[in-house]
């Protein structure tokens, strides 16, 4: 075995996937949202302004390649970070593209 992650043809598919999910704006959005704290749809809705069936697709999608996960609590479904290795890939890109814009990097 040994060699690169990204060498494994089901990882580099995974990794392909998660980069899909966040390469839109809107989606990027919903994760930004949820990085302050879980939020179910509706509470989601308001802050995204998209049509309920578009935010649910979106949702799925982000919660399909492991960036969200969700729970149900009675009739509500809730969203959150999946896991907090996401949440700090998010702000050390976050970061480094700021240094970048800046010239400090």
């Amino acid at each position: 075995m040994g060699g690169h992650p990204l060498a494994d043809k089901k990882v580099l598919e995974r990794c392909v996937q998660f980069h899909k999910a966040l390469s839109n704006p809107v989606r990027l959005r919903i994760v930004e949202e949820l990085l302050q704290r879980e939020l179910c749809q509706c509470e989601i809705f308001p802050k995204i302004g998209l049509a309920q069936s578009t935010l649910s697709s979106y949702l799925s999608q982000l919660v399909r390649v492991g960036i969200l996960a969700e729970r149900r609590d009675g009739q509500r479904k809730l969203y959150r970070i999946a896991n907090e290795r996401i949440a700090n890939l998010l702000e050390l890109t976050k970061k480094t593209l700021q240094e970048v814009i800046e010239g400090t990097s």
